[in-house]
């Protein structure tokens, strides 16, 4: 079978053949279609070379990649000591914290009662006062009504008496004063105290959870995940670039071998 469409036209007659020879026709193309055969071989070559080409630049970026892979995984386990021993510092001071939170509740509920008993005292000597300020009063008016013989004998003593009422006098309500501040003082003291207490058994309850190794866990979940992904983009970068490498050699041989076979 010959290829009449892909041979290229020739406008020069056809020279008669000599006597006794058939006459010449166009030759013949080849039965395998090897006049096209050299430059699909090229192309093919071309293609073998730029998948090898491919292979080894991929595989270099892999390994590139597998010691970025590595050192991050290095710098991250570094990164995670550091914080375990801060974490661990950092409990031991919330720790403290909390003591001292725990100890001014204490101390604050203790002055509470100092407070209470003192607003007490000063309640009492305020009514006290009241007392003494009204029979020294009394005092001074019975001492005032003495009378011999149209004298009054004990006259000084009962304005001796009545300077003392005088003296003594307000000092009941600024006592009272005082108590109601001594109470108010007790109240928010008090309040002072509950809050110091709520405040310590958060920072203990915080230390605790500092201590349970929850930050470092979470840290270690970090890391596997980055080296996990990692890892699969080292893997996409292997895969395409070994096939290439392996199909671009192999496409060689079979170049190589399809020339040895030809001549």
């Amino acid at each position: 079978m010959t290829d009449d469409l892909t041979r290229p036209f020739d406008a020069r007659p056809l020279e008669p053949a000599p006597p006794g020879l058939p006459e010449a026709g166009p030759s013949p193309s080849p039965p395998d279609g090897s006049a096209s055969l050299p430059d699909l071989r090229g192309g093919l070559g071309r293609l073998s070379r730029g998948l090898i080409a491919y292979g080894i630049i991929g595989l270099i970026v892999a390994v590139l990649s597998l010691g970025v892979l590595f050192y991050v995984n290095a710098r991250i386990a570094v990164a995670g000591e550091r914080v375990g021993t801060t974490v661990g510092q950092l409990a031991t001071t919330m720790d403290r914290t909390a003591k001292v939170l725990h100890d001014a509740s204490t101390t604050a509920q203790t002055f509470k009662v100092t407070l209470d008993r003192t607003e007490q005292a000063v309640s009492a000597a305020a009514d006290t006062i009241i007392a003494v300020r009204t029979n020294l009063k009394t005092l001074e008016s019975v001492l005032q009504a003495v009378n011999i013989l149209g004298v009054s004998p004990l006259g000084p003593a009962a304005g001796a008496v009545g300077g003392i009422a005088t003296a003594i006098e307000g000092l009941d309500s600024r006592l009272t004063a005082i108590a109601d501040g001594l109470a108010a003082n007790r109240d928010s003291l008090a309040a002072n105290a509950t809050s110091l207490g709520q405040l310590g058994d958060s920072t203990a309850a915080l230390a605790e959870r500092l201590r349970s190794g929850v930050v470092e866990d979470s840290l270690a979940d970090v890391q596997l995940v980055t080296l996990a992904m990692l890892l699969a983009m080292t893997v996409w970068g292997v895969v395409p670039a070994l096939g290439a490498l392996v199909f671009g050699v192999w496409l060689r041989r079979e170049l190589e071998r399809s020339g040895r076979i030809g001549t």
